[in-house]
């Protein structure tokens, strides 16, 4: 894989390539992976069932308003599958206390999961895909939740007046108890008051839907390092697909790097949904953020050249349970309860051609080495990328920096010892080749910071920053 490539003959998010893992273990087990030289087997996916259809829909029965009175709902037909039609009612005062609580049991049996490795892949394999969405009247504001057999909450999500709200991929176990509730959402303006539609209240429909999980398959809760889905690796590659079930969604994944090569680097692309935002972060094992990218809608995500830790101490080395990143996926705006991201991770050589900045590069502490010849990267929103450049004795730079659409790139160079300035150009538009001729460079270490104007950004194209130096000639000045 080469950085301008885009690993081109890799297939559109909806017929992505996916691992069918063999050995699979369970969220308890962190044995490393085997990490083979040369490509993984390519797979096809095969499409989930529509999350629609069904039985038609029972009545909503009161009183419901607790899991002690919770009413029974009853799976129907292949895929099973459940509906209701239900009311939300206000007192005489406009206020929204009416609660409707409903009580699902997954078919099958359930397995008791032991400390054994086995045993645990055995309950991954088995858990079931729960999928919950309510569509409720024109100015109804709805929250649903699911509750555990505990009556703990698993998730909570809430929506706006009119808006439909779901849980579209909650992993649920064969022969346990849930609780499913609806109620009145908080609106915008907060503390704690609702909109509950007209003053009688609003009625709402809700379906539910039992699937089978993909083995790469997001599993939610997983929104948080606690809760974080695992990522195994076949061969050098590690994929997962997950939806943007809800605004601000977030989807931790837990990524070994044990097995990675010393000298090795973590390439990662995201695979986005047409109208959606995306932002795919990448955290320490204690949860410290490393890197962050964010796009457009429907904008593809990478980051490369990720350097992997192999040092105690490091970020990303735990003392416990071998090493591990978080990869954090987050929808930064809209949503899509139908249609998957990919997110693919893989550990690669740098790049034979040379020159790519490697990550984290945002800062002097962390600036990327530079020589002369061309090195590209990717600015994308809020991104800086900051270079470290030596010259043996004072020569001549010529710097010039050729973006992508969507960024006017601003070119600064410093002094690494105080920070001062020698030198800059701002791109006066998108595209717009900047340019620093005859720079006095010192015998000393300078650093060339690359930047971008205010909500620009390019996560899917790369730009090339071209470095060429000379013999100082006593003439020689600054560029403009």
């Amino acid at each position: 894989m080469t950085p301008s490539d885009g690993q081109g003959d890799r297939p559109s998010v909806a017929a992505a390539a996916l691992a069918l893992l063999v050995g699979l273990a369970g969220p308890s087990c962190h044995r490393a992976p085997h990490l083979m030289r040369g490509d993984a087997a390519a797979v096809v996916v095969v499409q989930r069932p529509r999350d629609a259809g069904g039985p038609p829909p029972v009545a909503e029965r009161e009183p419901n308003n607790t899991p002690a009175q919770a009413q029974p709902l009853t799976w129907a037909g292949t895929p099973p599958a459940t509906a209701v039609k239900g009311t939300i009612d206000r007192t005489g005062a406009g206020r929204v206390a009416d609660v409707d609580v409903f009580k699902i049991v997954v078919p099958g049996q359930h397995t008791v999961v032991s400390s054994d490795a086995g045993h645990a892949a055995d309950a991954l394999i088995e858990a079931k895909r729960l999928s919950v969405v309510i569509n409720p009247e024109a100015g109804l504001a709805l929250a649903v939740e699911l509750l555990d057999d505990t009556e703990r909450v698993v998730k909570t999500v809430a929506g706006g007046p009119g808006e439909m709200v779901g849980l579209p991929n909650m992993a649920v176990s064969p022969g346990c108890t849930y609780y499913v509730r609806a109620k009145g959402a908080p609106t915008s303006k907060g503390r704690g008051s609702v909109d509950a539609g007209a003053l009688g209240g609003g009625s709402y429909h809700m379906a539910l839907l039992l699937l089978d999980f993909e083995f790469a398959d997001e599993r939610e809760p997983n929104d948080r390092p606690e809760s974080a889905g695992e990522m195994f690796w076949q061969g050098r590659s590690a994929l997962v697909a997950g939806l943007f079930g809800w605004h601000r969604d977030e989807d931790w994944y837990r990524l070994p790097i044990d097995a990675i090569e010393p000298g090795w680097v973590l390439n990662l692309d995201l695979e986005g949904v047409e109208g959606v935002a995306a932002g795919l972060a990448v955290n320490d094992s204690a949860g410290r953020k490393i890197v962050v990218v964010r796009g457009r809608k429907g904008e593809r995500l990478t980051l490369h050249n990720l350097v992997l830790p192999h040092v105690a101490g490091d970020a990303g080395v735990s003392a416990v349970g071998g090493r591990w990143w978080y990869l954090v996926v987050r929808a930064e705006g809209g949503l899509d309860r139908e249609r998957r991201y990919v997110l693919h991770a893989e550990a690669a050589l740098p790049d034979a051609r040379g020159g790519f900045e490697t990550e984290p590069n945002d800062d002097a502490d962390h600036a990327s080495s530079l020589a002369d010849g061309t090195t590209t990267g990717y600015l994308p929103v809020g991104d800086v990328d900051v270079f470290r450049y030596l010259a043996g004795e004072p020569r001549a730079l010529d710097i010039d920096v050729s973006p992508p659409s969507r960024v006017r790139v601003r070119l600064e160079v410093l002094r690494a010892r105080g920070g001062q300035v020698l030198a800059e150009a701002v791109a006066a538009k998108g595209r717009n080749t900047v340019s620093i001729v005859g720079l006095s460079c010192p015998a000393e270490p300078i650093l060339i910071r690359l930047s971008q104007g205010k909500h620009d950004g390019n996560a899917s194209e790369p730009y090339a920053l071209r470095v060429t130096s000379r013999p100082l000639h006593s003439d020689a000045g600054k560029g403009e």
